[in-house]
């Protein structure tokens, strides 16, 4: 089951607009636009109490090996070890959702992710724990 606290962080793992780079997530749920990752956190904390999620198949496709989008050019440095590329990453399982410690049904999911570098995360002077990996877009869909 989710833990709600690990919830609280939830918008760390997304891309946040700078003067520089106006980039922010595309997330839609079930069809619906979510504004941006805080209000994402806000639907998970308000209306998600638990919830068990089973990965059945997942893939990953590089979808740039040279992405440099909303990047100071000044940051780039050569992309060793694939740390400039984008990926796209694709989901698919079951979820249940539990409301008020009663079980609900297990429903199919689909999932598309698309994860770009995080250039803040990158040399000597990166931030500690800083994410390596960003996500600047994501579907999720119920399926059945």
């Amino acid at each position: 089951m989710n833990n709600p606290k690990s919830r609280a962080h939830l918008t760390e793992f997304y891309i946040k607009p700078t003067e520089k780079s106006p980039l922010q997530a595309d997330i839609t749920l079930n069809g619906n636009t979510v504004a941006d990752p805080a209000q994402l956190q806000s639907i998970f904390e308000n209306q998600v109490s638990k919830a068990h999620y089973e990965v059945q198949s997942f893939d990953c496709q590089v979808i740039n090996t040279n992405y440099n989008v909303g990047v100071d050019e000044t940051r780039l440095a050569p992309n060793k070890e694939g740390k400039k590329m984008s990926i796209l990453v694709m989901v698919n399982g079951s979820v249940k959702y539990f409301k008020e410690n009663t079980e609900g049904e297990t429903r199919g999911f689909t999932e598309t992710v698309v994860l770009i570098p995080n250039f803040e995360a990158q040399g000597p002077k990166a931030p500690k724990g800083s994410k390596k990996w960003l996500i600047q877009s994501q579907t999720f869909r119920l399926v059945l």
